[in-house]
């Protein structure tokens, strides 16, 4: 990690993932001399202000993305607003400034050597693309729909080179707020779920690239409703409700997006038994692409931190979009999904009926309940050094009892290695 000397940056867009929050003339860093000593961090001033909504919806953030006029981008990491008195002119002290590239995370390996699902450089490269998206919508400008296209064409190779590669979203999700890595889980959810139901290589390319861009109309959507905690009233329901309609016209602006992709923005809140938005569709009215974001995108907001509710664990998460099959969900795209992440997904802690605890590791698409995991605990109470890595499926005696919590384990550093 490359931690910045003092410098000041001009002409900054200022970005929570995948919401623009606004812009300042500049943006002035100065490390703290004491960083390891100095709780509050460093410390940094935002000139020329111009928040899209209220000063105050920084204040509900972790970290914050800049991006420079010249495409360079930083990452701020764990920030306080400490003075607002002046809008146009506002204090606050960081722990690190950190350039982007250097920074943003790896996909942990769950077992030696085996290849992740999207890697590195592609995620950094979905986020400069959506940047620029975000940078053009609210400048009434054309999206760049061939820049987009090229990553999603990266996605689906990193997909589909290796298909039985281990799919751990948990790790990323910590990286940023909802919306940035939302979209990007959402489009790697997608294509696999589209894999295991056979779609060929365009149809999954143009699958990730509409899944990838089906909340792009929540940018024309204040964000104090967007993450408003509490119940919404009937009108700011009915403008979150828009955002599928504005979606569809904002990808309609460039003549470079298939129908078929602007249709996933449209209509992956219908659903399978009617009475979703905004036409009501049902059944085969839906398109499958529609059908098939529908159920990505809900299991990803489920298993999300919301700033109005905390993540569920993925097993919860399952079982809540199981129970609405038929009514929310096409069953046979619902099937697929399970035969690929089963009802215990990678990353979640599981009991075993010896009375050890174990991290599911990888799924078993001809057993939903016997997927490869690492026994973390063992069945007499001890944590573990050496992890024994079991295929459920080989163990005729051992089998999951059902989803277990991080207080089942019970050294701290563990929880923060597997979980964090």
């Amino acid at each position: 990690m490359e931690i910045l000397e003092s410098l000041t940056i001009e002409g900054v867009s200022i970005f929570t993932g995948y919401s623009m929050i606004g812009t300042c003339a500049s943006f002035a860093w100065v490390p703290s001399a004491t960083l390891q000593s100095n709780a509050s961090g460093s410390s940094f001033v935002m000139k020329g202000l111009e928040c899209m909504y209220d000063v105050e919806a920084l204040l509900i953030r972790k970290d914050l993305f800049l991006r420079t006029a010249d495409s360079r981008d930083f990452l701020l990491t764990n920030f306080q607003i400490t003075d607002i008195e002046d809008s146009e002119n506002v204090a606050g002290t960081a722990d690190s400034l950190e350039i982007l590239s250097g920074s943003f995370p790896e996909i942990k390996n769950f077992i030696q050597d085996e290849e992740v699902v999207i890697d590195k450089r592609n995620h950094i490269e979905a986020f400069e693309v959506m940047s620029g998206v975000i940078s053009n919508i609210q400048n009434g400008l054309e999206i760049n729909a061939s820049a987009a296209r090229n990553i999603a064409e990266k996605f689906v190779y990193d997909i589909t080179r290796h298909p039985d590669a281990v799919t751990n979203l948990l790790d990323i999700k910590s990286f940023d707020d909802y919306t940035f890595t939302h979209n990007i889980n959402v489009s790697t959810l997608a294509v696999i779920i589209g894999q295991e139901l056979g779609l060929n290589e365009e149809s999954l390319l143009n699958l990730a690239l509409g899944a990838m861009m089906h909340d792009i109309g929540k940018l024309k959507i204040p964000l104090e409703i967007i993450n408003k905690d509490g119940k919404l009233t009937d009108s700011e329901f009915n403008l979150i409700k828009s955002h599928s309609n504005l979606g569809y016209e904002i990808l309609s602006m460039s003549q470079n997006f298939p129908e078929i992709v602007k249709q996933i923005s449209l209509q992956h809140h219908e659903k399978h038994g009617g009475h979703g938005y905004p036409h009501n569709l049902k059944g085969d009215e839906i398109s499958l692409f529609s059908r098939i974001t529908a159920i990505a995108d809900v299991y990803d907001a489920l298993t999300t931190d919301r700033p109005y509710r905390n993540a569920m664990p993925p097993y919860t998460a399952i079982k809540s979009i199981l129970s609405q099959v038929e009514t929310h969900f096409n069953p046979t795209v619902l099937k697929a999904f399970i035969r690929r992440f089963s009802l215990f997904p990678s990353g979640s802690l599981v009991h075993l009926n010896n009375n050890s605890v174990a991290l599911v590791i990888k799924s078993n698409s001809k057993s939903v309940l016997r997927p490869t995991v690492k026994v973390l605990k063992s069945s007499d109470g001890h944590i573990l050094k050496k992890r024994e890595v079991v295929n459920l499926m080989n163990e005729k005696d051992l089998y999951i009892l059902g989803p277990a919590s991080v207080e089942s384990l019970s050294k701290s550093s563990l929880k923060r290695q597997f979980l964090s």
